[in-house]
Formats: C-alpha cells, sequence, structure tokens
C-alpha cells in the first residue's frame, strides 16, 4: 500500500473513532453500524468506499470534524450546565419503556420516525429529549405510573 493510501485511509479511521467518541456510541451500536453502513465489523477491514460510507453516515446523524484547537477543552468536558449525558438520557429512556411495558424496537420505531435514523442508539445526543418527549407524552396518554421514575 502506498503511502498516501495509507495515510488517507489511517485518517479516515481515526475519524470514524473520534466520531464514535464525539456521538457517544456504545461498542456494540458502533459495530451494528459498522457491519450495516460499512460492510464489515471492524473499521480497520472496512473498504475505502466502506469507510466513506460510514463517515458520511456519521456526518447524517449529525457529526462534524474539529480542527486543531489550542487552548480549548477538550470536548467531553465541555458540558453546560444543566444538560444530561447521553448515558443519563439512555438510562432515561430505558426507563419509560420499561414502565410501559415497550422493547427496545419501539424506541427504534420513534427514532425512525422523529430522529429519522434506524436505530435508537444512533440519534445524536442533542436529539434523544425527542425521544425522553415521545415517550412522557404517552405515558400521560396510556396513564403509566411514573412515580417511582
Amino acid at each position: 500500500m502506498s503511502q498516501l493510501k495509507n495515510a488517507r485511509r489511517n485518517a479516515e479511521i481515526a475519524k470514524i473513532h473520534i466520531a464514535k467518541s464525539d456521538l457517544g456510541l456504545d461498542e456494540t451500536a458502533y459495530r451494528t453500524m459498522l457491519k450495516e453502513i460499512g460492510g464489515n465489523a471492524s473499521s480497520a477491514k472496512l473498504t475505502p468506499a466502506g469507510r466513506r460510507k460510514v463517515l458520511n453516515h456519521l456526518a447524517a446523524l449529525g457529526w462534524q470534524p474539529k480542527g486543531k484547537k489550542i487552548g480549548k477543552r477538550p470536548h467531553n468536558m465541555q458540558r453546560g450546565k444543566g444538560r444530561t449525558s447521553r448515558t443519563a438520557q439512555l438510562e432515561k429512556i430505558e426507563a419509560l419503556l420499561t414502565i410501559g411495558g415497550k422493547p427496545w424496537g419501539y424506541a427504534d420505531a420513534l427514532a425512525k420516525r422523529i430522529c429519522k435514523v434506524e436505530k435508537m442508539i444512533w440519534v445524536p445526543e442533542d436529539e434523544l429529549y425527542k425521544i425522553i418527549t415521545a415517550l412522557y407524552k404517552q405515558a400521560q396518554r396510556e396513564g403509566w405510573d411514573l412515580s417511582g421514575e
């Protein structure tokens, strides 16, 4: 492999890993996305076309590559007051699904309808509130007991 191709490959793989981190994808969701979008569960084994598809998909989820920032805090330290982490939001969604007796597939259907992505786990962090809101509204309509929440 030529040095230019190798450098491009390594840069694309690095971008995929950075996007995974920035979007807060867990390992299972990440591997599933790689397999479904890129054709292989390992970023190192993706073809050039597969890497481009994955990067385009990550961009569609809202990820944007950032230039080098000198003197700024790392992305994971920039959380503002009142913001809820991706993990906390996913736990909230799981709790609401459990209370309502709904499977995770139900959240996938909400994600597809509301956020235009195939899997709920692929919903960008800043849009997870839409899924939570939809579940709360359904809880009100159907009279779910949210007292223990």
